[in-house]
């Protein structure tokens, strides 16, 4: 018997006999679920002492977030953004269906998890969340099945055998090589290592040497769609990371929140209300064009600034900072290297169907070729619902994460439509009055072999730093928390430089559960043929 094999037939009986007790064990295993990711010291002032003016480029989350900390803190604020509107993959933009009828769209559903600790605390900070209410249950449709993911234990290693007593894999699998010797690697998460050390290796290569039983597979690639990339493209290094973040690394659960208004009423016109209050600038459908670093700041389209905080989205940063004057010329190297994900397609309908009453108002679904997510949004958003009151009908918001390359837009349209009828047969034959179709590609990619040149927060540039998911954080965050975890890090960067007290800033633990345990006698052949050293 393996140390693995005996140390699952252990944390079952424990889990069965001894529930409190295996959670407790786990914790402190654990050292805890959260820690400080930065020292703040209490003795520095919390705001400026003179002026400062700081240019904010992109209005996303990262960026609103980094916005309104430096604003608080006293520093001249200057919001630039290309958009028409504010928050970025947040935003939302008013749509006229019919004259008289002005409707709101937006890049889709957000769901807005426990661990979400720094994006929540800004949020609270604003009272946000006060329309806030809880999904309820996690739920992936098939064609022909589904999972639920509802009453699942949220201690980290319990919840795996939660998964397996939920039936999304045979418990005796664990016991079963390869599988038997890969899946520890999920508990031996070590920041930045693990990542590092898996980043050559795309999900697709792993699930092919371990063998993923098929409903385990199907919550795997269900949760690498999520970020934006199929299974031959996503690191396994990120994958990781990424379920350390969401499931190994701290006891909130897959069980999520989501706002029940629009997100412009919602996040928008507070955060702009917020904003201006504090004197900041905000400019909209500015693209900036130059950007140049002098010898006392910087100066962005012939307008000088004091510091700068880089948030644009992968696209909107590669094409400013990869041209930018005066910097390093392997910073610039680095963007210019920077790469946005596969294209995400996003079709909002309204019609005369609507999916099964016994689901969420969010559901993933197990793509036939390119519907990953389905939302209901005339169950719940305010707007929505008023907007029906005068137009009966439904609206349903069809997502594709990681569109196929060989699928031109017509195409993607034409079989997310289709592929909602055969989910879901209930919507065969429904009638289309409006739509609003968006196909992009401006999402960070989280591709094989990117890790090592993913630019970090801090640039080596006083006065320069980034903001946004795509950065490389010093503990583990990904997608909206990684964006506004990234914001405040930046801002208290720049903080710092003026001796301004920094805001807490709160990650997950940085190692999983069995870090230190020895390495299975099978794993050492497995990961050489996956070209990892042992």
């Amino acid at each position: 018997m393996t140390w693995l094999l005996a140390l699952v037939v252990l944390a079952v009986i424990s889990w069965l006999a001894f529930p409190h007790v295996a959670k407790v064990l786990i914790r402190a295993r654990l050292k805890g679920y959260w820690r400080d990711a930065n020292t703040v010291d209490p003795s520095a002032p919390e705001r400026l002492s003179s002026p400062r003016t700081v240019a904010v480029v992109g209005a996303g989350l990262a960026g609103l977030t980094a916005a309104v900390t430096l604003a608080r803190k006293g520093f001249t604020v200057t919001v630039i953004e290309s958009n028409t509107y504010l928050g970025g993959k947040l935003g939302s933009w008013p749509v006229e269906l019919a004259p008289g009828r002005t409707v709101w769209a937006s890049h889709g559903f957000h769901a807005f998890f426990p661990n979400y600790v720094n994006l929540n605390r800004f949020l609270d900070s604003l009272g946000l969340r006060r329309s806030f209410t809880s999904i309820g249950e996690y739920v992936i449709v098939g064609e022909h099945d589904e999972v639920r993911f509802d009453d699942l234990d949220n201690t980290p290693a319990l919840n795996l055998l939660s998964l397996a007593k939920a039936g999304v894999f045979p418990l005796s699998d664990a016991f079963k090589a390869p599988g038997r010797d890969l899946y520890g690697l999920f508990l031996e998460y070590r920041h930045d290592q693990t990542v590092a050390d898996f980043d050559h290796v795309s999900f697709a290569q792993f699930d092919a040497l371990a063998r993923t039983p098929p409903k385990l597979k199907l919550a795997f690639n269900t949760f690498a769609r999520a970020f934006f990339a199929d299974e031959d493209k996503l690191s396994m290094g990120e994958l990781l990371k990424s379920f350390h973040f969401y499931y190994l690394g701290q006891d909130g659960g897959l069980v999520y929140d989501y706002p029940t208004q629009d997100y412009e009423s919602a996040f928008l016109a507070p955060i702009r209300a917020e904003l201006a209050r504090h004197g900041a600038t905000i400019r909209l459908s500015t693209r900036v064009q130059s950007l140049s670093k002098t010898s006392d700041g910087f100066v962005l389209d012939g307008e000088r600034f004091d510091q700068v905080v880089m948030a644009a989205d992968v696209v909107g940063a590669r094409a400013i900072l990869g041209q930018a004057q005066g910097l390093p010329a392997e910073l610039t190297r680095r963007f210019d290297r920077l790469r946005p994900g596969q294209r995400y397609a996003v079709l909002r309908l309204w019609c005369d169907k609507d999916v099964r009453a016994d689901i969420p108002p969010f559901v993933i679904t197990d793509r036939i070729d390119v519907l990953d997510a389905v939302t209901a949004f005339h169950r719940y958003e305010v707007e929505t619902r008023a907007d029906l009151a005068n137009h009966p009908g439904f609206v349903l918001e069809l997502h594709c994460y990681a569109v196929p390359e060989k699928l031109n837009e017509r195409e993607v349209r034409d079989a997310l439509v289709a592929e909602l009828q055969v989910l879901f047969p209930e919507t065969k034959g429904l009638t289309i009055s409006h739509e609003v179709f968006q196909l992009k590609r401006d999402f960070t990619a989280f591709h094989v072999g990117m890790y090592a040149e993913r630019p970090t927060v801090e640039t080596g540039v006083p006065g320069l730093v980034c903001a946004g998911d795509w950065v490389k954080l010093p503990f583990p965050a990904m997608l909206m928390e990684c964006a506004a975890a990234s914001g405040l890090w930046a801002a208290n960067a720049l903080c710092r430089e003026v001796g301004v007290r920094e805001e807490p800033v709160r990650s997950v633990t940085l190692e999983g559960a069995l870090v230190g345990t020895p390495t299975p006698p099978g794993r050492a052949k497995l990961l050489a043929m996956l070209g990892k050293p042992t």
